[in-house]
């Protein structure tokens, strides 16, 4: 084959291929969310689809109601000064069935919602009027936030035990078009209500009382709290990105049905298996001994605000041997525990850059507080710190060193077994932890 031959044939190659590349489309007709390829990219970016005019938001009054619910433990019995009170005992567990419908801002007229304690295999035990107040206060806040964006505003909440206001600083150029009004919204309104969530604990903590003359001390940073406060701001979150809050009543069966599935994400486990989990840790965690509202009712309280929030799971709380066993297959089918994490940043620039938090005292000033409290005095979420401490130093004088911890300390004594309620399972034994004098 000559050399002229073998040229031009393959000049007529590289022509060819040439040639077709540029004749060369797209086959695939098929439609494509768009936000589908910017979360494949983690590229948050706002999007045709999600452009909103602002005055269409729809206007709903702040949430200013406490659900009454939920002292930890079952079967709690009640006392007026050191008398018990005759026929009172609260059940307070329940499988997740058995929840009610949600009510916005229903607080004491909320019956029909029928809270109380729900115990599951990855999130430990969920109080599930911490849920709800904390998704109804998260959705307000997110409405109001992304109505007002991008200037700088206020927004007065109503009181709790102070004066609370949110001031939001005009947002940087840019980041309200590159993240979308609704994802920023979401995201300062899970920050701002984490915020609010940790001064309820720290006011009940120091004498408030969201109703007067019923003390709810034995009940702050009571151990499941902080996780369900997260959990209701994320269910709020999410529904507010999936647009489902058009109105009061869309929001309500939007939570009903975002509760309920995340009751089963985390593998809720029925009102018996819930027992047998609250009476494990009997003596540990809670004392059955105990009336309401004695503050050594609730023996454990949890301290670490940290992000994310790690469920306590009474598996991790019972010791080896057949107990341990015994919850082990309770929740052997459960995929692992899940935390869930609290927002801190917007990007690249933390949330607390962007806002801050007012608490002023007014009316109610208590006696103890790490800060001097005299009406007018204005403090803001960064004395947090300083409160926990207060907090931690006289916790571990009432309650003992290691209240704060998941499990007891090696001083605090030995485990004694007692027997579970009948179960069907072939055994069934509990613990006890006998306290050494």
């Amino acid at each position: 084959m000559s050399t002229r031959f073998f040229k031009s044939h393959y000049l007529f190659g590289v022509l060819l291929l040439l040639s077709s590349a540029c004749a060369s489309t797209w086959k695939s007709k098929a439609a494509i969310d768009p936000r589908l390829v910017a979360r494949a990219l983690n590229d948050p970016v706002e999007l045709p689809t999600q452009r909103v005019n602002p005055a269409s938001i729809p206007v709903i009054k702040p949430p200013v109601s406490i659900r009454p619910c939920c002292a930890f433990g079952m079967d709690l019995t009640a006392k007026l000064g050191e008398v018990p009170v005759p026929g009172y005992k609260n059940g307070n567990l329940f499988g997740p069935e058995e929840v009610g419908p949600h009510g916005y801002d229903s607080g004491l007229t909320g019956l029909s919602e029928n809270n109380g304690l729900v115990y599951t295999c990855r999130g430990g035990f969920i109080d599930t009027a911490h849920i709800r107040d904390n998704a109804d206060r998260t959705l307000y806040l997110a409405l109001e936030i992304a109505r007002q964006l991008p200037g700088g505003f206020t927004i007065n909440m109503p009181e709790e035990a102070v004066l609370r206001r949110v001031i939001v600083k005009p947002l940087p150029p840019g980041v309200l078009e590159r993240y979308g009004r609704w994802t920023v919204a979401t995201t300062l309104a899970q920050w701002v209500n984490y915020q609010f969530s940790i001064w309820h604990e720290i006011a009940t903590w120091y004498g408030w009382q969201s109703i007067k003359g019923f003390s709810e001390r034995l009940s702050a940073f009571s151990l499941e709290d902080l996780y369900s406060n997260v959990l209701g701001e994320r269910l709020a979150a999410g529904i507010v990105l999936n647009h489902e809050t058009s109105s009061r009543e869309a929001y309500d069966r939007a939570m009903d049905a975002w509760t309920r599935e995340a009751l089963r994400r985390l593998s809720a486990v029925s009102k018996v298996d819930a027992r047998r989990a609250m009476q494990s840790v009997d003596g540990l965690w809670w004392d059955s001994k105990k009336r309401i509202p004695d503050n050594k009712l609730v023996l454990r309280r949890q301290l670490n605000l940290a992000s994310p929030q790690q469920p306590w799971l009474v598996v991790d709380a019972a010791t080896k041997g057949p107990v341990r066993d015994e919850l082990k297959q309770m929740c052997a089918k459960a995929p692992p525990p899940l935390p869930l994490s609290i927002p801190e940043q917007l990007g690249d620039q933390k949330i607390e850059e962007l806002l801050r938090l007012e608490f002023e005292f007014s009316g109610w000033l208590p006696e103890g507080f790490p800060i001097t409290a005299q009406k007018g005095t204005i403090f803001t979420q960064a004395e947090f710190p300083a409160i926990m401490k207060d907090i931690r130093d006289k916790g571990e004088k009432e309650l003992g060193l290691g209240f704060d911890q998941l499990r007891p300390l090696r001083d605090e004594g030995k485990p004694v077994a007692r027997a579970l309620p009948a179960s069907s399972a072939p055994t069934a034994v509990a613990l006890r932890f006998a306290h050494r004098p």
